[in-house]
């Protein structure tokens, strides 16, 4: 017996809406869980190999000891360090000895440059220029000493016969600018002056001086008769007798003794005590007057200068230092010793 067969009605066309919808349905609800399925795998992966890289670095050591923190690096940063010092001392010190280099040049220079104005100077007379040689400045024990002992023999002989002439003028203007110059000069440096200027043992000489005064500065070798001398503006003199800032023309008498240190020196030993109180200069001066009685004749400028300027002293070319007697040698020795305290 045939089962009875259904027919399928036609859908209407309600029905193929309702089919339509549904399908679209359906594939909307696929594409969203396969999006949904891709995203999470991409998530799954993401954690996993963020995972195995820390798993790797977690394995893979770390040194976190700081590179200057070893024994080698800090070797390495002391030694820097104390190379670094030594450099900055290295400087400094540099810099500390250029610093005196530049002084000492500096007084040399100031000397130097006061030397060669000197040595511009000159004496203007009757359309004749006279000059006293070259000039030697020093700075000795805080004094500068301006010196010329070498005037050629004619101007010399000229600059004695203005004087004889009574034309002192030409010579006064020239000395007032020596001291223009040396008053400069003891400023820059904070130092005293001493300006002594003629030859010693010539032949020239004021022929209008006292008969005394020449004999005086007189020896067995010539004359020794200055033409400028002084130490301050006040005793600034020409030809022994002239003020260059004056109008005197003479000196008063001087007590020989009183222009000794030691007027005694010669026959009395000196004492330790009475040499306590003198300066390096005074000192000096004390020993080199020992010698001085004799008639020595000093190679130092200031010693020529301050013996010149007494009347005791009379050059001797023929005594050459050696010969003292027992008391004079035991006094030089005792004023060496007193003057190494202070070297």
């Amino acid at each position: 017996m045939e089962s009875p067969v259904f027919e399928e009605e036609p859908l209407t066309k309600e029905g193929e809406t309702r089919s339509v919808h549904k399908n679209h349905h359906k594939g909307f609800k696929l594409a969203f869980f396969s999006l949904l399925g891709i995203v999470l795998v991409g998530l799954a992966a993401f954690f996993i190999i963020n995972n195995l890289l820390d798993t790797t670095h977690k394995a893979t050591p770390v040194n976190t000891t700081k590179k200057e923190n070893t024994p080698k690096a800090a070797s390495k940063n002391k030694e820097d360090t104390d190379k670094k010092e030594t450099t900055e001392s290295g400087i400094e010190e540099d810099a500390q000895s250029k610093q005196e280099e530049v002084v000492v040049n500096s007084e040399e220079s100031i000397l130097r440059f006061y030397t060669n104005k000197l040595n511009n100077l000159r004496i203007f007379t009757s359309g004749r220029e006279l000059s006293v040689g070259e000039w030697n400045v020093t700075l000795q024990d805080g004094s500068v000493f301006l010196s010329a002992s070498d005037i050629p023999s004619r101007d010399l002989a000229r600059i004695f016969g203005l004087f004889d002439e009574g034309n002192l003028l030409p010579l006064k203007t020239w000395a007032k600018e020596v001291y223009q110059i040396a008053d400069t000069l003891s400023k820059e440096l904070h130092a005293d002056w001493v300006i002594g200027v003629g030859n010693n043992c010539v032949g020239e000489y004021p022929a209008t001086l006292p008969q005394s005064d020449i004999l005086n500065f007189s020896g067995s070798c010539g004359y020794s008769i200055p033409v400028l001398e002084g130490s301050s503006k006040g005793n600034l003199t020409l030809v022994i007798h002239t003020n260059v800032f004056g109008t005197s023309t003479s000196r008063p008498p001087r007590d020989p003794s009183s222009e000794y240190i030691f007027p005694d020196s010669d026959f009395v030993r000196l004492t330790m005590s009475e040499l306590v109180p003198l300066t390096p200069r005074q000192l000096r001066l004390a020993r080199n007057e020992i010698y001085a009685r004799h008639g020595y004749i000093f190679e130092s400028a200031d010693l020529r200068v301050y013996f010149l300027n007494t009347s005791w002293y009379f050059p001797d070319p023929s005594y050459d230092g050696t010969t003292l007697n027992a008391i004079e040698k035991y006094n030089v020795k005792l004023i060496l010793d007193r003057e190494k305290d202070f070297k």
